[in-house]
């Protein structure tokens, strides 16, 4: 099998955990028998070629140069990921194609295979390639376990990350708590847990120390990974076993409170006798790390962001006692008949806390001995590469088999898709519409139009509209609004896909191609095929979110109803007729599409050029417009709960969100 792993993080620039997982995963899955590649790439000015390529053949790494400026004229969004994941698409693409790649595994930090994976699977040959995102860790995570607030391009970074997730064939994580995590976002199916590699560097037949009277730890001074909660247990511990020493390793981060010195912020929280017994190293290189850590030594590992913890297990390996809480990955590091020794996740208890670790460092010799024999077995990178092997062949298996065997969709044509037009008297800028429309990519598609009471004066457009296209009609009815139009064009719809169309927006000439090609050959086989956008007239932004799944879509609506969509769906949801001051209806529409349980993929093609005016009925929204938009969300997230419950915490993440929001 060849594997092409897609991470800026790599062993050939050492930069935390995901470079360490490839420096012992990639030859593990070499001496399983598979082929590997890397794609990477620089953000630096003036790049260098690397030193060495191990544990990766030179020839089988390919390490792009990004300009950020440049991407930002060519492609300016304001979520680096996204831009970055646009920029690196077709060159993913192009090495997947010249090297024949199977699997292509991308980290989630980062997203760096978001447009690649969703340009790749909306192609033809998709169910050929196994496409994997490794759950290293999302980065809004982080931002809640630091209790951050997020920007703008803040909120839309992490979606990339979920996003990219959402459209893998298969996610691995590296541990149950990951897993868990992931569920909590709505990312349940197509999850399998594997774990980490590591290689354990001491002699495990080593004698046990005694216990120290120090705690070590190593890692990122931050909330995020467990700061505070060390500084709760070194004060209860100071009664059961008085320390000597607090030595915390790692590059330090301020905090977001009044009392910002991360430094500070430490001493005046510990106990008055531990204040000088702290010490700060700050960022050193992993080996000198490494070599600071004292067998027997006390080590608090206990983040609430992580999806693993190499800093855990490497202090394991190194005959340190780890203290962890459970329900999280570093629990997992624990055999069975241990997990008595894990700490109440919310470290409720003081005096509960301070017996539990009584009886735990009387134990701490068998406790280190027994942790560090069980890590060895379950992380051993042998095990790992057979175990991940041979679950992306039997998940490529699977995808190619849906192909092959399974009862897929009869294939459709333009024939079968009609586009449907309501129009409200229109103007000059219909001539384009139909325009674009005639110039599709294999000839004119079928045409219905709904002359929602337009007057006399408007018939030359619409016999405009006859004029050019071969297969149009036009139904007439009184003025009832844009949604009782569009409602009247489903219920007349004689195929069985429709595409709507507003009369002053235009397609590219081969979106319509591009967009049955997806529905003909993606592997979800989704319920709707969604274009990106790009705005022209008096603005010209480009609209790449995909939103549809994800709590963000709660709180902000990036789609209009140009998708590739059966017409029994747009039936069946249909519109509200009532709302005829400009609501966001396709808002409403989207959000009970997924409220249903269906799925719709994004086509990552600029086809749908949407022209945009300030001062037009959509922008700026008046406060009616907002009020009915949100009344009409409201309704939405009520179904989706009452369909599903478990999405009500999809509703509790798009709160906490718009709270933390700046």
């Amino acid at each position: 099998m060849r594997i092409l792993y897609v991470s800026r993080e790599t062993p050939l620039a050492p930069a935390g955990g995901i470079a360490t997982y490839l420096e012992y995963m990639v030859p593990a899955m070499e001496a399983a028998g598979h082929e590997v590649f890397l794609f990477s790439w620089t953000e630096a000015e003036r790049p260098a070629r690397p030193l060495r390529h191990a544990p990766f053949r030179a020839d089988r790494v390919h390490i792009e140069a990004v300009d950020p400026r440049e991407v930002w004229r060519i492609c300016p969004v304001p979520a680096h990921n996204l831009f970055l994941s646009t920029w690196l698409s077709d060159r993913i693409a192009e090495k997947v194609r010249d090297w024949d790649i199977d699997v292509v595994e991308a980290t989630d930090f980062l997203a760096p295979c978001l447009t690649a994976f969703q340009a790749m699977q909306a192609r033809r040959g998709a169910a050929d390639r196994l496409f994997v995102t490794y759950n290293h860790g999302l980065i809004e995570d982080f931002y809640e376990a630091d209790q951050l607030s997020l920007t703008a391009a803040a909120r839309l970074n992490n979606l990339c990350e979920r996003q990219q997730l959402r459209g893998s064939d298969l996610v691995v994580a590296p541990s149950h708590a990951a897993a868990a995590r992931l569920a909590s976002y709505g990312i349940s199916d197509r999850v399998e847990v594997i774990r980490e590699p590591y290689i354990f560097r001491n002699d495990a037949a080593a004698p046990w120390p005694g216990l120290r009277d120090e705690i070590q730890y190593m890692g990122r001074l931050a909330l995020s990974k467990g700061i505070d909660k060390l500084i709760y247990l070194a004060n209860l511990l100071q009664d059961v076993h008085p320390l000597r020493q607090i030595r915390l390793v790692g590059r330090v981060i301020d905090t977001p409170f009044r009392q910002s010195d991360m430094r500070a912020y430490v001493r005046a929280r510990l106990r008055p006798e531990l204040r000088d017994a702290v010490f700060f190293s700050d960022y050193l290189p992993r080996e000198k790390a490494l070599d600071l850590l004292e067998p027997g030594a006390i080590c608090p590992q206990l983040g609430s962001a992580e999806t693993f913890s190499y800093a855990c297990v490497e202090s394991i390996d190194a005959g340190l006692l780890p203290v962890v809480r459970d329900g999280t990955p570093m629990a997992e590091f624990f055999p069975e008949d241990m997990l008595h020794h894990l700490l109440d996740p919310r470290m409720r208890s003081v005096r509960g806390m301070q017996q539990q670790m009584e009886r735990m460092l009387t134990e701490a010799g068998e406790v280190s001995g027994r942790v560090r024999a069980h890590c060895r077995e379950t992380l051993d990178p042998a095990r790992i590469a057979e175990e991940m092997g041979c679950c992306y062949d039997r998940t490529l298996g699977e995808k190619r088999g849906r192909r092959l065997y399974g009862a897929p969709r009869r294939p459709a044509t333009r024939r079968d898709v009609t586009v449907l037009i309501p129009a409200y008297r229109p103007d000059a800028e219909f001539m384009e519409t139909v325009d674009s429309l005639t110039w599709q990519r294999g000839g004119p598609p079928r045409v219905l139009i709904c002359d929602d009471g337009s007057p006399e004066a408007s018939r030359p457009w619409f016999d405009y509209a006859r004029a050019l296209l071969p297969e149009c009609r036009v139904i007439e009815q009184p003025n009832g609004g844009l949604l009782a139009a569009r409602n009247t064009l489903a219920e007349a719809c004689e195929t069985e896909l429709a595409l709507f169309l507003d009369t002053d927006d235009v397609l590219a000439p081969d979106l319509l191609e591009h967009l049955l090609e997806a529905w003909n050959s993606h592997p979800a086989r989704p319920d709707a095929i969604l274009p990106q956008r790009r705005n022209f007239g008096e603005s010209a932004e480009l609209v790449l979110n995909h939103l549809l799944g994800d709590h963000l879509h709660l709180l902000e609506n990036d789609y209009r109803m140009t998708a590739l969509i059966p017409t029994r769906l747009l039936r069946e949801i249909g519109f509200d007729a009532t709302r005829r001051n400009g609501e966001g209806d396709d808002w409403a529409f989207w959000l009970e599409f997924t409220a249903r349980g269906l799925t719709g993929a994004l086509l990552p093609e600029q086809g749908f050029l949407y022209r945009f005016r300030k001062g037009s009925m959509s922008w700026p929204w008046s406060q009616g417009q907002n009020a009915g938009s949100r009344q009409m969300v409201r309704d939405a997230a009520l179904e989706m709960c009452r369909n599903d419950p478990q999405q009500a915490m999809t509703l509790a993440r798009a709160l906490y969100v718009a709270g933390v929001s700046r």
